[in-house]
């Protein structure tokens, strides 16, 4: 039986460098303030009725939100869509709505409108992007596309019509 000593200097330093890695670690973690991390400001609120159910809000995900501006305007959130190749374009688009549900009372005001708004949020972003589509960087800001946009939101919504729709942040890069 012989001593392949080659093998046992191989094992030692591996067994060395593992024990210095170790330490190294053990010493960072207990030199390093964990009250200096940044944390993201995220809400998480259940609602009373369905305890499954949880709206999320952060930083990160107000831009893909639908909101409600004022009570005729509305901001359907940030865009970004891939236009003629390489660009892309980046877009914050908001509308002006009205109700047009002869039913509605004047102590209800526009509140019928506001609920099917922020109700449809998802399909009105869904029916944006469907209308974005197939537009190039040269006629991506006409009024046609407008239009269309209007159109398309306008038949995703009952009660409400879209009056005109804005581009509170266009950039193509």
């Amino acid at each position: 039986m012989q001593i392949d000593r080659v093998k046992i200097i191989k094992n030692a330093i591996l067994v060395i460098v593992s024990i210095i890695v170790i330490l190294l670690l053990v010493l960072g973690v207990l030199n390093s303030s964990f009250n200096k991390l940044k944390k993201y400001d995220i809400e998480t609120k259940i609602s009373k009725d369905n305890f499954f159910s949880r709206a999320v809000s952060s930083s990160l995900s107000n831009s893909m939100e639908v909101t409600i501006i004022s009570a005729t305007e509305a901001n359907l959130g940030d865009f970004v869509f891939n236009i003629s190749g390489k660009e892309k374009l980046i877009a914050n688009i908001s509308i002006k709505y009205k109700l047009t549900n002869k039913s509605s009372s004047w102590l209800n005001g526009n509140s019928d409108a506001k609920d099917e708004i922020l109700k449809k949020g998802v399909i009105l972003r869904d029916a944006t992007i469907n209308a974005m589509l197939g537009y190039s960087s040269a006629n991506i800001n006409s009024e046609k596309m407008r239009k269309k946009i209007k159109n398309i939101l306008n038949n995703n919504l009952s009660n409400t019509e879209v009056e005109e729709v804005y581009f509170n942040q266009f950039i193509v890069q």
